[in-house]
Protein backbone atom coordinates (compact mmCIF):
# COMPACT_ATOMS: atom_id res chain seq x y z
CA UNK A 1 0.00 0.00 0.00
CA UNK A 2 1.50 3.46 -1.01
CA UNK A 3 0.57 7.02 -0.20
CA UNK A 4 0.74 9.87 -2.72
CA UNK A 5 2.21 13.03 -1.38
CA UNK A 6 -0.46 15.30 -2.80
CA UNK A 7 -3.28 13.22 -1.29
CA UNK A 8 -1.49 13.07 2.06
CA UNK A 9 -0.90 16.80 2.06
CA UNK A 10 -4.58 17.46 1.31
CA UNK A 11 -5.62 15.08 4.08
CA UNK A 12 -3.25 16.72 6.61
CA UNK A 13 -4.34 20.15 5.53
CA UNK A 14 -7.92 19.22 6.25
CA UNK A 15 -6.79 17.99 9.66
CA UNK A 16 -4.82 21.24 10.32
CA UNK A 17 -1.39 19.64 10.22
CA UNK A 18 1.07 20.31 7.33
CA UNK A 19 4.14 18.75 8.95
CA UNK A 20 4.82 16.23 6.17
CA UNK A 21 7.98 17.15 4.28
CA UNK A 22 7.64 17.53 0.49
CA UNK A 23 10.53 15.20 -0.10
CA UNK A 24 8.59 12.25 1.43
CA UNK A 25 6.40 11.08 -1.45
CA UNK A 26 5.14 7.66 -0.22
CA UNK A 27 5.04 5.37 2.78
CA UNK A 28 5.34 1.67 2.35
CA UNK A 29 2.95 -0.38 4.51
CA UNK A 30 5.59 -3.06 4.96
CA UNK A 31 8.15 -0.79 6.69
CA UNK A 32 5.80 1.69 8.26
CA UNK A 33 7.43 1.06 11.65
CA UNK A 34 10.80 2.34 10.31
CA UNK A 35 9.37 5.68 9.34
CA UNK A 36 9.77 8.33 11.97
CA UNK A 37 6.53 8.52 13.89
CA UNK A 38 4.11 11.21 12.90
CA UNK A 39 0.97 11.87 14.96
CA UNK A 40 -1.25 12.20 11.90
CA UNK A 41 0.06 9.12 10.13
CA UNK A 42 -0.11 7.10 13.33
CA UNK A 43 -3.74 8.10 13.77
CA UNK A 44 -4.49 7.11 10.19
CA UNK A 45 -2.72 3.80 10.70
CA UNK A 46 -4.65 3.08 13.87
CA UNK A 47 -7.91 3.94 12.14
CA UNK A 48 -7.13 1.67 9.20
CA UNK A 49 -5.97 -1.13 11.49
CA UNK A 50 -9.10 -0.80 13.59
CA UNK A 51 -11.32 -0.82 10.51
CA UNK A 52 -9.44 -3.81 9.14
CA UNK A 53 -9.92 -5.74 12.38
CA UNK A 54 -13.57 -4.74 12.47
CA UNK A 55 -13.92 -5.91 8.87
CA UNK A 56 -12.32 -9.23 9.80
CA UNK A 57 -14.69 -9.60 12.75
CA UNK A 58 -17.69 -8.74 10.56
CA UNK A 59 -16.46 -11.14 7.90
CA UNK A 60 -16.11 -13.89 10.50
CA UNK A 61 -19.60 -13.19 11.81
CA UNK A 62 -20.92 -13.19 8.26
CA UNK A 63 -19.28 -16.56 7.58
CA UNK A 64 -20.77 -18.00 10.79
CA UNK A 65 -24.21 -16.56 9.95
CA UNK A 66 -23.93 -17.89 6.41
CA UNK A 67 -23.03 -21.33 7.70
CA UNK A 68 -25.92 -21.26 10.15
CA UNK A 69 -28.24 -20.12 7.38
CA UNK A 70 -27.01 -22.94 5.16
CA UNK A 71 -27.67 -25.43 7.96
CA UNK A 72 -31.16 -23.98 8.49
CA UNK A 73 -31.88 -24.08 4.75
CA UNK A 74 -30.66 -27.68 4.64
CA UNK A 75 -32.99 -28.58 7.52
CA UNK A 76 -35.91 -26.84 5.82
CA UNK A 77 -35.15 -28.65 2.57
CA UNK A 78 -35.00 -31.99 4.40
CA UNK A 79 -38.28 -31.24 6.18
CA UNK A 80 -39.92 -30.27 2.88
CA UNK A 81 -38.67 -33.50 1.33
CA UNK A 82 -40.07 -35.55 4.21
CA UNK A 83 -43.40 -33.71 3.98
CA UNK A 84 -43.48 -34.35 0.24
CA UNK A 85 -42.90 -38.06 0.82
CA UNK A 86 -45.66 -38.15 3.44
CA UNK A 87 -48.04 -36.32 1.11
CA UNK A 88 -47.23 -38.78 -1.67
CA UNK A 89 -47.91 -41.69 0.71
CA UNK A 90 -51.20 -40.10 1.79
CA UNK A 91 -52.23 -39.60 -1.84
CA UNK A 92 -51.46 -43.24 -2.59
CA UNK A 93 -53.48 -44.29 0.45
CA UNK A 94 -56.35 -42.02 -0.58
CA UNK A 95 -56.32 -43.54 -4.07
CA UNK A 96 -56.39 -47.03 -2.57
CA UNK A 97 -59.26 -46.10 -0.24
CA UNK A 98 -61.18 -44.55 -3.14
CA UNK A 99 -60.70 -47.72 -5.16
CA UNK A 100 -61.80 -49.85 -2.19
CA UNK A 101 -64.82 -47.59 -1.68
CA UNK A 102 -65.82 -48.03 -5.32
CA UNK A 103 -65.51 -51.81 -5.00
CA UNK A 104 -67.50 -51.84 -1.74
CA UNK A 105 -70.18 -49.64 -3.33
CA UNK A 106 -70.50 -52.03 -6.25
CA UNK A 107 -70.66 -55.01 -3.90
CA UNK A 108 -73.29 -53.25 -1.78
CA UNK A 109 -75.39 -52.53 -4.86
CA UNK A 110 -75.02 -56.15 -5.99
CA UNK A 111 -75.94 -57.44 -2.52
CA UNK A 112 -78.90 -55.10 -2.38
CA UNK A 113 -80.11 -56.41 -5.72
CA UNK A 114 -79.60 -60.00 -4.56
CA UNK A 115 -81.44 -59.26 -1.31
CA UNK A 116 -84.32 -57.73 -3.23
CA UNK A 117 -84.52 -60.85 -5.40
CA UNK A 118 -84.41 -63.08 -2.33
CA UNK A 119 -87.15 -61.05 -0.63
CA UNK A 120 -89.30 -61.29 -3.72
CA UNK A 121 -88.76 -65.04 -3.90
CA UNK A 122 -89.54 -65.44 -0.20
CA UNK A 123 -92.74 -63.41 -0.55
CA UNK A 124 -93.70 -65.40 -3.62
CA UNK A 125 -92.98 -68.63 -1.76
CA UNK A 126 -95.00 -67.47 1.24
CA UNK A 127 -97.86 -66.43 -0.99
CA UNK A 128 -97.79 -69.81 -2.70
CA UNK A 129 -97.49 -71.62 0.61
CA UNK A 130 -100.42 -69.74 2.10
CA UNK A 131 -102.54 -70.50 -0.97
CA UNK A 132 -103.77 -67.02 -1.78
CA UNK A 133 -106.82 -68.37 -3.54
CA UNK A 134 -110.39 -67.45 -2.72
CA UNK A 135 -113.71 -68.83 -3.95
CA UNK A 136 -116.70 -66.56 -4.33
CA UNK A 137 -119.66 -68.75 -3.47
CA UNK A 138 -123.36 -68.48 -4.28
CA UNK A 139 -123.04 -66.55 -7.54
CA UNK A 140 -125.34 -67.90 -10.21
CA UNK A 141 -123.72 -68.69 -13.50
CA UNK A 142 -123.82 -65.88 -16.00
CA UNK A 143 -124.14 -63.08 -13.46
CA UNK A 144 -120.48 -62.14 -13.83
CA UNK A 145 -120.77 -61.79 -17.57
CA UNK A 146 -117.80 -62.43 -19.85
CA UNK A 147 -115.15 -61.13 -17.40
CA UNK A 148 -115.12 -62.90 -14.03
CA UNK A 149 -112.11 -60.90 -12.83
CA UNK A 150 -113.76 -57.52 -13.49
CA UNK A 151 -116.90 -58.76 -11.75
CA UNK A 152 -114.98 -59.72 -8.59
CA UNK A 153 -113.17 -56.38 -8.57
CA UNK A 154 -116.45 -54.47 -8.77
CA UNK A 155 -117.93 -56.68 -6.07
CA UNK A 156 -115.00 -56.10 -3.69
CA UNK A 157 -115.07 -52.33 -4.19
CA UNK A 158 -118.77 -52.30 -3.42
CA UNK A 159 -118.66 -54.81 -0.53
CA UNK A 160 -115.50 -53.42 1.13
CA UNK A 161 -115.53 -49.65 0.59
CA UNK A 162 -113.45 -49.10 3.74
CA UNK A 163 -110.50 -50.94 2.17
CA UNK A 164 -109.42 -47.91 0.16
CA UNK A 165 -105.71 -48.70 0.45
CA UNK A 166 -105.91 -51.78 -1.73
CA UNK A 167 -105.57 -51.76 -5.49
CA UNK A 168 -107.78 -54.71 -6.38
CA UNK A 169 -106.77 -54.33 -10.03
CA UNK A 170 -103.25 -55.42 -9.07
CA UNK A 171 -104.25 -57.83 -6.31
CA UNK A 172 -106.52 -60.05 -8.38
CA UNK A 173 -104.51 -61.72 -11.09
CA UNK A 174 -107.26 -63.66 -12.80
CA UNK A 175 -110.64 -65.34 -12.10
CA UNK A 176 -112.76 -68.07 -13.64
CA UNK A 177 -115.70 -70.33 -12.89
CA UNK A 178 -115.10 -73.48 -10.90
CA UNK A 179 -118.08 -75.89 -10.80
CA UNK A 180 -118.75 -77.62 -7.50
CA UNK A 181 -118.95 -81.39 -7.52
CA UNK A 182 -122.27 -82.59 -6.15
CA UNK A 183 -121.81 -80.78 -2.91
CA UNK A 184 -122.65 -77.75 -0.98
CA UNK A 185 -120.82 -74.95 0.79
CA UNK A 186 -121.29 -73.23 4.09
CA UNK A 187 -122.17 -69.56 3.91
CA UNK A 188 -120.24 -67.66 6.58
CA UNK A 189 -122.99 -65.07 6.73
CA UNK A 190 -125.98 -67.26 7.55
CA UNK A 191 -124.35 -70.61 8.44
CA UNK A 192 -126.67 -72.55 6.13
CA UNK A 193 -125.57 -74.85 3.34
CA UNK A 194 -126.42 -73.90 -0.21
CA UNK A 195 -125.91 -75.47 -3.59
CA UNK A 196 -124.18 -73.52 -6.33
CA UNK A 197 -121.04 -72.81 -8.25
CA UNK A 198 -117.94 -70.85 -7.30
CA UNK A 199 -115.75 -68.24 -8.97
CA UNK A 200 -112.11 -68.97 -8.20
CA UNK A 201 -109.61 -66.08 -7.95
CA UNK A 202 -105.89 -66.09 -6.97
CA UNK A 203 -104.49 -62.97 -5.29
CA UNK A 204 -101.04 -61.44 -5.75
CA UNK A 205 -100.40 -61.04 -2.00
CA UNK A 206 -101.43 -62.90 1.08
CA UNK A 207 -102.53 -59.68 2.84
CA UNK A 208 -104.82 -58.79 -0.05
CA UNK A 209 -106.30 -62.25 0.17
CA UNK A 210 -106.85 -61.76 3.92
CA UNK A 211 -108.63 -58.45 3.35
CA UNK A 212 -110.90 -59.91 0.69
CA UNK A 213 -111.72 -62.96 2.81
CA UNK A 214 -113.45 -60.68 5.34
CA UNK A 215 -116.35 -60.57 2.84
CA UNK A 216 -118.64 -63.47 3.80
CA UNK A 217 -119.21 -65.11 0.40
CA UNK A 218 -115.46 -65.61 -0.04
CA UNK A 219 -113.90 -68.83 1.13
CA UNK A 220 -110.30 -70.01 1.02
CA UNK A 221 -109.53 -72.76 -1.42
Amino acid sequence: MSWDYTETQQLLHSMGDLSVAPAQTEVNALNVETVPPSPSLHLIYQTITSQHKQTQRDSKKARVATKQLQVAVSKVAKTCSEIGERIAAIECRADALESDHGAVTKQAAMHESQLSDIQWKVEDFENRQRRNNLRLMGIQEGVEGQDSRAFIIRLLKAALPEQTGWDWEKEIQRAHRFPLQMGSYACKGCGRKRMGEAIWAPFAQWLGCEQASSYAPFQRS
